[in-house]
């Protein structure tokens, strides 16, 4: 504060430029308490993915990490890195390394 009990900090979104977008029935625009606000609809109309998987690939996606993948994503612990199949564009292939 200056010595009129001024502030020089702006507030958090004055310059956050939001683009334009819509959102599809049923979803609506939520501005609450955000920038830029975001779509949302209630469980009961559109019902989250609360599905667990009870062994480690269950589904069959994980892949092994690629040898130069960093350090920190190696584990150990239940933090490690999980690994799962890309779904590459047509003429892509996945690959590790740069």
């Amino acid at each position: 504060k200056d010595s009129f009990g001024n502030t020089a900090l702006t507030p958090a979104c004055s310059k956050v430029e939001c683009g334009e977008y819509s959102c599809p029935p049923p979803f609506e625009l939520k501005t609450d308490g955000t920038c830029c606000g975001y779509c949302w609809a209630p469980d009961h109309v559109v019902a989250a993915d609360r599905h667990r998987v009870v062994e480690y690939n269950a589904t069959g996606f994980a892949v092994e990490q690629c040898e130069d993948a960093p350090s920190t994503c190696k584990g150990p612990g239940a933090n490690a890195v999980r690994c799962f199949k890309p779904s590459c564009r047509e003429g892509e292939t996945a690959s590790c390394g740069g």
